[in-house]
């Protein structure tokens, strides 16, 4: 046996698969609750407020904030820049607080690796919120360091009811995302995407999501890709990539939990994906589909009453810029609308170009380019004021973890492995589209 490997060999311990115990947990619980109590006291004593409470707009799917709603626990919140997770069941709520304390202090390896794909967990504490109070889970805010944060929430594995479900709870779940879930393993309760052509930020909610089917599942992951509009990106296929690797090789390995109903978060930054195509380059020039070919009946114009035939040199096609002439002389000479070609100075159709490029832009879209200057402005504006711009802008992190139990057998969890094999496959493909 080689030095190299002596060295990497782990510590012996006398239990292995250890994770916590219940009285590590219960002090760690007092130890969050008491130190909020002594914020609160402290800015008491000094006068003053503690940061307000929000709703966090970014919130994709689960228990979702409604205005309308009047004595319900709210959907998520935020505050001091962290995500606030209302408790809305007791016994879901401890079972997920008991797990992100257990990952803390845990030695055993697969749940040190299962810590890295969690959001960072900072403890309990109550929130004042509408006149109530609520108990709230204090994670991580992973879209927080995004300018245009597109989120969706994907939910792992066909089984999405727990061991304790009732009948009818199980029902419920066997109807809700059928299609998808029997088809791909996953199902999308939701989405929101900021669309790179019109820059408008557009939300897909559970509604949308049970009526999804194998391609229709596909074609909104591509959708929130933005590929419908600018093609695959791959630097964002691959960041994702990196990290669902990761948890498809975990899930392999794990034997420890079962995992019913949890999601994987796949959070990037538009404002980072349009920095990245604006400069791709188009290859070649957009020609318009129509029925008949623009050239025939626009290269020849016909003036005055068929005595003069004029040549427009318009070749047809069409590009960001405008449209593309050319020269009688030269067909191969392709020049700009601003200097045409000129035939007779008394012409007709020649005066009738600068007439048409003044009143009617064959691009028509002068706001559009007013965007895209405000927008450069914005991300000049962003590299002066970031300390330091990560290279990273696009994550996937797992969530939602009031379902999970401890595995009865010691074998892999074969409906999540599922799911995420699943998941991979896709984005798999699409990095061999990206190509």
């Amino acid at each position: 046996m080689g030095k190299s490997e002596v060295q990497s060999m782990p510590i012996h311990r006398q239990t292995t698969n250890l994770i916590c115990v219940t009285s590590t947990c219960k002090d760690l619980y007092i130890t969050d609750a008491t130190k909020c109590e002594q914020e609160r006291q402290t800015g008491e004593r000094t006068g003053l407020q503690a940061p307000e409470v929000e709703m966090f707009n970014n919130q994709v799917a689960g228990h979702l904030n409604d205005t309308k709603s009047v004595g319900k626990v709210p959907g998520m919140l935020k505050q001091n820049g962290l995500v606030l997770k209302p408790i809305v069941k007791k016994e879901c709520g401890e079972r997920e607080i008991y797990l992100y304390k257990t990952i803390e202090d845990t030695v055993d390896r697969s749940m040190i690796e299962l810590r890295e794909f969690m959001p960072k967990f900072y403890g309990t504490k109550k929130v004042p919120f509408s006149g109530r109070e609520y108990d709230c889970i204090v994670l991580e805010d992973l879209t927080k360091c995004y300018k245009e944060p597109c989120i969706m929430d994907i939910k792992i594995g066909r089984r999405t009811w727990d061991p304790n479900a009732t009948y009818e709870k199980i029902l419920a779940e066997e109807t809700k995302y059928h299609d998808c879930k029997r088809d791909l393993a996953f199902c999308i309760p939701g989405f929101q995407v900021y669309n790179l052509y019109n820059n408008q930020l557009y939300k897909y909610g559970k509604d949308f999501g049970k009526s999804l089917n194998k391609e229709r599942a596909e074609d909104a992951i591509r959708t929130f890709l933005n590929a419908n509009n600018v093609g695959y990106c791959r630097s964002l296929i691959v960041q994702f990539l990196a990290v669902l690797w990761r948890i498809q090789h975990w899930t392999r390995s794990q034997r420890r939990l079962r995992l019913y109903s949890t999601s994987i978060l796949l959070v990037y930054d538009a404002r980072r994906l349009r920095e990245h195509v604006k400069h791709i380059k188009v290859k070649s020039p957009l020609k318009l589909n129509r029925k008949q070919s623009l050239y025939r009946p626009m290269s020849l114009v016909v003036l005055n009453n068929e005595s003069e035939r004029i040549q427009t040199g318009f070749s047809g096609q069409l590009t960001k810029e405008g449209p593309i002439l050319r020269s009688p002389t030269s067909p191969n000479k392709v020049f700009n609308l601003e200097v045409p070609n000129v035939i007779n100075n008394n012409n007709v159709w020649q005066k009738s170009i600068h007439t048409l490029k003044r009143t009617h832009s064959f691009q028509n879209n002068y706001d559009k380019d007013v965007q895209n200057k405000k927008q450069t402005y914005m991300y000049i504006l962003d590299e002066l004021c970031a300390d330091q711009k990560s290279e990273c802008w696009a994550t996937a992190k797992m969530i939602d973890f009031a379902h999970v139990y401890p595995a009865e057998n010691c074998d892999t969890d074969r409906n999540y492995l599922e799911g995420i094999e699943s998941l991979v496959r896709l984005f798999e493909e699409f990095l061999v589209e990206s190509e």
